[in-house]
């Protein structure tokens, strides 16, 4: 899988010894193991640049074909769906940045390649104007959390942030307001394009580099997957020499992320071949690394199979779940494990419903 993801960001051929003995289960194996980790389309394009023999038999191939296809019409449906809100926005004078999956996708060889579920904007300030046409579109009242609201629109949930950041889950609320402060006056370096119906606003670099190593380290906190680490690795060699490396380590380690943060570039480096010049500065931790990359590729706490999902085993299971995480809630969080107990409880009691969905 990692071969044939660094194949298809890098516009280079898999080792093809690798391949050499692959057998149908292996390729079976490989499909569901990319697909889990968000690198399904992009591992089919490395499988690709294999040589015909060696490439997968017929029935996975065809299977992962059909599963791709799948992927690029989704991503064209999200792309023309943006452009037909972005214009809807401007009618009431209100402008639409595009950020994340979507955003990102722009920067990949292919852009359908980077998978994503939903479209996240920012409407500089207007989001409760924003609200107002998204509602009109919806045909009723729109849910706001303090972070951003949901609204569904063609199929599509779209998220209209607030604020970028979940100001709940830093060391302090100095770190979090700093933080945002620090994203906002970030995008007063973006270009604004002619606004025509099919303009698009996104992120300027500086902002992409630090918000997307934030929003990462938010998942380290959990659970990350490759994906998470191709987009590390396409944006610092998209955006090489455009991003102030400065700005992006003084407010990481003012927030006391830079260390995980070095983790995340220095894995990024060595497992997806980012060239370390377009990489910001980073000091390497093999230790820590060594434990992400682990935890990225092998589950934390074996899911209960789906006849044991009684209620007391799924209380169980999420107990040890969220004990087994502990060490990275410290590293990104320190101090907010308790806290991240609490909400879980709350949220539990509240949607008791959810319990059983087990992740």
């Amino acid at each position: 899988m990692l071969a044939l993801a660094k194949a298809a960001l890098h516009g280079t051929n898999p080792d093809e010894d690798l391949f050499a003995n692959a057998a149908e289960t292996d390729w079976n194996e490989l499909l569901e193991q990319s697909t889990a980790q968000g690198v399904m389309v992009l591992s089919l394009n490395g499988a690709m640049r294999l040589p015909k023999q060696l490439q997968p038999p017929l029935q996975v191939k065809m299977r992962w074909i059909v599963r791709a296809d799948a992927a690029e019409k989704w991503y064209r449906h999200c792309l023309e769906t943006a452009k037909d809100l972005a214009a809807r926005f401007r009618e009431s004078n209100i402008r639409m940045l595009l950020f994340k999956g979507i955003a990102l996708s722009r920067l990949y060889p292919v852009p359908a390649s980077r998978e994503f579920g939903d479209i996240d904007i920012f409407l500089f300030g207007k989001s409760e104007e924003g609200n107002v046409v998204l509602e009109r579109l919806a045909g009723k009242k729109i849910i706001a959390s303090k972070k951003h609201s949901n609204f569904f629109y063609k199929g599509i949930l779209i998220e209209n942030h607030h604020t970028f950041l979940n100001q709940s889950r830093y060391k302090s609320f100095q770190h979090s307001e700093y933080l945002e402060k620090q994203l906002m006056s970030l995008l007063a370096e973006i270009d604004i394009p002619d606004e025509t119906n099919d303009s698009l606003l996104f992120p300027p670099p500086c902002f992409d580099a630090l918000y997307i190593a934030l929003h990462t380290l938010s998942h380290l906190s959990g659970k990350i997957v490759l994906r998470q680490l191709c987009d590390l690795t396409v944006l610092f060699t998209a955006y090489k020499g455009k991003i102030d490396f400065s700005i992006y380590r003084n407010a990481l380690s003012k927030a006391g992320l830079l260390k995980s943060a070095d983790a995340l570039i220095s894995l990024s480096v060595s497992q997806l071949g980012l060239n370390p010049e377009y990489a910001p500065p980073y000091e390497s931790d093999p230790a820590l690394e060594n434990r992400i990359w682990n935890d990225l590729l092998n589950p934390e706490i074996p899911a209960p199979p789906k006849e044991k999902r009684t209620l007391l085993n799924v209380v169980i299971y999420k107990m040890k779940l969220l004990r087994s995480r502990y060490w990275k809630n410290e590293l990104v969080f320190p101090g907010q494990y308790g806290k991240r107990i609490l909400y879980s409880t709350v949220n539990y009691l509240r949607h008791p419903d959810i319990i059983k969905k087990v992740f």
